[in-house]
């Protein structure tokens, strides 16, 4: 399983067909801001969805982990918003990332 974190922003990651991908996002839930995915298209689609809390630290910096499924060959750029779910104007920051399933 590939991972990628804040650090591949606005970069390009290849998979396989059938690999699995992982994206790891800083979150703190108490804020209210949370990572919600556009999408994704294909060829991708979420088989998971999980936040890890901060360990030892009420109130700290946890994970936020998206893992997708790679179904078949082609191209799409994956896009998360750090935002309030009900307040979209409310983005704080956008990830992007190009994957190519080849």
């Amino acid at each position: 399983m590939k991972v990628l974190t804040l650090e591949a922003d606005g970069a390009a990651a290849d998979v396989a067909p059938g690999e699995r991908l992982e994206l790891r996002l800083p979150e703190n839930a108490g804020t209210g801001y949370q990572w919600v995915l556009d999408g994704p298209d294909p060829p991708l689609h979420v088989v998971a969805e999980t936040l890890h809390p901060a360990v030892g630290r009420a109130g700290g910096t946890g994970e936020h982990r998206f893992v997708l499924h790679a179904d078949q060959p082609g191209e799409t750029t994956l896009v998360a918003r750090h935002a309030r779910p009900w307040a979209p104007e409310s983005e704080l920051r956008r990830f992007s990332v190009t994957v190519r399933v080849r």
